[in-house]
């Protein structure tokens, strides 16, 4: 299927791939990271978010779709303190939690 043709992947694929190899094959975080970065590697894929940046250090997928949509774009703030840990660990200097 993808043999010779363009693929772009948006993110609402990347979070729908995440949770099925998470809930059905038992993909750990780690594991889909690895997988992820494989694919995301061959020549003629093209992923529509850059949170395969942020998606190591024991980051859950939806975080690091939050820290690659924040960018620069100010302060992330979450409910969430393993986000927060997360977050500061991977360099994101303005995160704090509510």
């Amino acid at each position: 299927m993808i043999d010779g043709n363009e693929v772009f992947i948006s993110t609402t694929v990347l979070l729908e791939a995440e949770q099925v190899l998470h809930s059905v094959y038992q993909y750990a975080t780690q594991q889909f990271s690895q997988a992820l970065r494989a694919f995301a590697g061959l020549p003629n894929v093209t992923l529509e978010d850059a949170a395969l940046d942020w998606l190591n250090g024991g980051t859950y997928f939806a975080d690091a779709l939050h820290l690659s949509k924040a960018g620069d774009h100010g302060e992330f703030v979450t409910f969430d303190r393993h986000s927060v840990r997360v977050a500061k660990k991977l360099g994101f200097a303005k995160v704090r939690r509510l």
